[in-house]
């Protein structure tokens, strides 16, 4: 009961914030995957022109080198040839298409330039090493078909795009084109903004979450400490009182025990020793208890405490066994009072095993009251049960 009343709230809570951050990152997610179908379709549409004319550029290129045995070789030997390639290539250069150029991979798969249409201060001479960072420049010879490669910026798309120029139908010479492309800046920014602003919110989340549950931990520790009885480590008549209304009577049996002639023993032997009786019957009672149904200890004050008895779907003669077994374990305990000495106590038990039938808890509590009054007045060590018609 109490951990139902501590933690009902801080779980409800905590399960809103966690449906909250789920819908948040669902929602990061879903913004993500626009991105991407816009900047896919956005592609889409910028490239497929410029393909096209890639691919025609490839193909009067083979058409050109068509009657030379070795394409290599004839541009390599051929100054005329590589200009007549060149000028054809420049035609693909625009403002979004920087480099066209044409390579061949030699003998020891290392690609090569064979003719460049870029500038002249940024031109490479023939044969010239051209540096690969993808195995990609490599699928095009195994499947003769063009090739593309993304390098993906915050606001550009850069790009290399391979046309395969063959011959006797294996891959001869790459026509290569890089070009970039802009994003729509307007869409990009906005589902920039509200990827940021998800993730701030996210953050926040967190830190507060963390602050709650730290702060909710201490008020649990504090506020536990407040239903503990220090001296038996059993729930205390503050709980009690705060939860008494929470107790689904039905579902319940109501026992008050009473340590027998325990002012008896504090007049005697004195608080100290009266204290060690205490905790040890607190223990007993708490060892017979089942914690996972339910049951419930408390002291209700001075040597009186009270078991609330979960009743499950077990009858009348489980719940007066398990007083019994309190009962007789009491009476059996060799209770040490210093390291050489015992002594023996008995405690009365009075229960109403159906405390539904009263109109409250305090009703039906006292039932459980009278009847340990009867069990003390029937020579104590015993078990008395309230009856109905009482």
């Amino acid at each position: 009961m109490l951990k139902i009343n501590l933690f009902r709230n801080t779980k409800q809570k905590i399960t809103s914030s966690i449906f909250f951050v789920i819908f948040l990152i669902f929602s990061l997610y879903q913004i993500i995957q626009v991105e991407k179908k816009v900047t896919q379709d956005m592609f889409e549409i910028s490239t497929v022109d410029l393909f096209q004319i890639t691919q025609n550029n490839a193909a009067i290129i083979q058409k050109i080198l068509e009657n030379n045995d070795n394409y290599i070789q004839k541009i390599q030997k051929s100054l005329h040839l590589q200009n007549k390639i060149e000028e054809n290539i420049k035609l693909l250069i625009t403002n979004n298409i920087k480099y066209a150029y044409i390579l061949y991979k030699d003998k020891k798969d290392k690609f090569r330039f064979l003719v460049d249409a870029s500038a002249p201060n940024e031109k490479a001479f023939i044969n010239q090493k051209f540096d690969i960072d993808s195995p990609l420049w490599f699928k095009v010879y195994k499947t003769k078909k063009p090739q593309l490669i993304k390098h993906e910026y915050l606001k550009t798309l850069s790009l290399s795009y391979i046309v395969p120029i063959l011959k006797d139908d294996s891959v001869e010479l790459l026509l290569v084109i890089d070009f970039s492309l802009k994003k729509v800046e307007t869409i990009n920014d906005i589902i920039n903004l509200m990827k940021k602003g998800i993730i701030f919110i996210l953050l926040i989340i967190l830190i507060f979450s963390v602050i709650f549950i730290y702060q909710k931990i201490n008020y649990n520790k504090v506020k536990k400490s407040a239903f503990i009885d220090t001296l038996t480590n059993v729930y205390n008549r503050n709980y009690l009182q705060e939860n008494q209304d929470n107790f689904n009577l039905k579902e319940y049996a109501i026992a008050v025990i009473d340590i027998d002639h325990f002012k008896n023993v504090n007049d005697m032997y004195g608080h100290n020793v009266g204290d060690i009786i205490l905790r040890e019957t607190a223990k007993i009672i708490s060892n017979t208890i089942r914690i996972d149904n339910n049951d419930v200890v408390i002291r209700y004050g001075g040597e009186e405490f009270i078991m609330m008895i979960h009743k499950s779907q077990k009858n009348q003669e489980f719940i007066l066994k398990i007083l019994n077994r309190i009962l007789k374990t009491v009476e059996e305990n060799q209770f040490f009072i210093s390291p050489t000495k015992c002594i023996n106590i008995t405690v009365s038990i009075g229960v109403n095993l159906e405390p539904n039938k009263a109109q409250n808890f305090t009703s039906a509590f006292k039932k459980a009251d009278d009847a340990l009054y009867k069990a003390k007045n029937s020579g104590r060590n015993n078990i008395k049960v309230s009856l109905i018609q009482e």
